[in-house]
């Protein structure tokens, strides 16, 4: 796993990442997600976007981003985020 893929699973785990999180350095609004008109956040982008439904069953079916890192290997959220197009926002 590259440098970088270890830092986002690392960001991924606590919640934080700069698509979630730097409008706060910003202060700008937080992010709405374009899909559905919901707040973004960690938990939103990896298990509750109903915009991305298709994409997430495809590489797991999980309830919650706990039972996502203990269930899922981190290759596998990372091409998941890559087809999710968050790769380089996260």
């Amino acid at each position: 796993m590259s440098r970088y893929d270890s830092l986002l699973i690392n960001r991924l785990r606590i919640g934080h990442s700069r698509l979630t999180h730097s409008h706060i350095l910003c202060g700008d609004d937080p992010p709405i997600c374009q899909l559905c008109g919901l707040p973004v956040s960690v938990r939103h982008n990896l298990v509750k976007c109903v915009g991305l439904w298709d994409i997430s069953t495809k590489y797991f079916t999980v309830s919650s981003v706990a039972e996502l890192f203990q269930s899922v290997g981190n290759s596998i959220i990372i091409r998941y985020i890559k087809e999710a197009h968050f790769y380089h926002q996260l």
